[in-house]
Parts: C-alpha cells; structure tokens; sequence
C-alpha cells in the first residue's frame, strides 16, 4: 500500500496476529487507547478479520525485518467531515520515529490516492509522546474533551486536533 524509508504500510494479515499481539495486549501500550486490551490469540485474529473486511486498519511492518510492530487506521468521520487517524506502536519500538514515519505515509498516500485534504486525530492529554508525533506532521490541536467509549464510560482527558492540507 504505502513504502517509507523504514517502514511498509499494507492490510493485516492472519499470520500477523502473534507479532500484533505483543503490543495489544501490554497494558502500557494500551492505557491511553480507547478499548481493553486484547487478552487472547484467538480474539485477536477475529479482530484482524474485521479490520480486512473494514479496510480501516493497516499493519506497519519494518521493510528490513517484515516483523509488524504497530497499527495505524484511517477512518471517515462523518461527523468531522474528515480522516480520523489512530495509531499504536509495540512498546520495544518507541522513540525512534516509526509512529511520525507511519503518520507520514498514510498522510501522503491518503492525499494522493484519495484525494484526502482533511484530517483528525486525538491523543491522551498525558500521553505527550503522541501529542509530539502529530505535531511534527502538522496537526493543531482544536480543543480539549473527555473521551469516552460507546457506553459512555469516560476513558481520559484527550485532545482533539486538525490538519488541513492545501
């Protein structure tokens, strides 16, 4: 789907349920994600159904090793009028710049194969590793709310950020 220097960004795989599983199931990874972590294989590569069914979320895999060590989505937001971008990094590849390069990708491939202008993502207040990361591909931030999950059970404070590309 999309190249990087580093990084290849392609639909999931079954196969690459167990590589995924190492951060979707540590607690770290996920206390700032909006859902649970995923507490077994089998749920796991349910989900990765879905996400091929879906087309929403991809695998960023090193190009060097083929090991997958994150996530990243791209999402209509109809209530936005926007692409709503999430992502999630296997915790023993933080600080090297992978989730900023995956950012970048699907930002450009989603610019030039849809013809993608707006854009939208949220982070945790406290998560400032990715506060950084969007601000480095051009997000502002808009304005500050709660997050909260479909049974209304508030998960954290988030900020709410826009990018609008020309």
């Amino acid at each position: 789907m999309k190249e990087t220097e580093r990084l290849l960004i392609r639909p999931f795989r079954i196969s690459d349920a167990e590589d995924a599983f190492e951060w979707r199931s540590d607690p770290e990874v996920n206390r700032f994600m909006p859902y649970p972590c995923d507490d077994n294989i089998v749920e796991l590569r349910r989900r990765i159904e879905e996400w091929r069914a879906d087309n929403d979320k991809y695998a960023i895999v090193l190009r060097e090793t083929d090991k997958v060590i994150g996530d990243i989505s791209l999402e209509w937001s109809e209530k936005d009028k926007a692409y709503e971008i999430g992502y999630n990094i296997n915790r023993s590849y933080w600080r090297k710049g992978y989730a900023t390069e995956a950012v970048r990708g699907l930002l450009d491939w989603a610019y030039n194969e849809l013809g993608a202008r707006d854009f939208t993502a949220f982070y945790a207040k406290d998560n400032g590793a990715s506060g950084r990361v969007l601000e480095k591909c051009g997000f502002v931030p808009e304005h500050t709310g709660q997050y909260s999950r479909e049974n209304g059970k508030v998960v954290f404070e988030a900020v709410f950020t826009e990018l609008h590309i020309d």
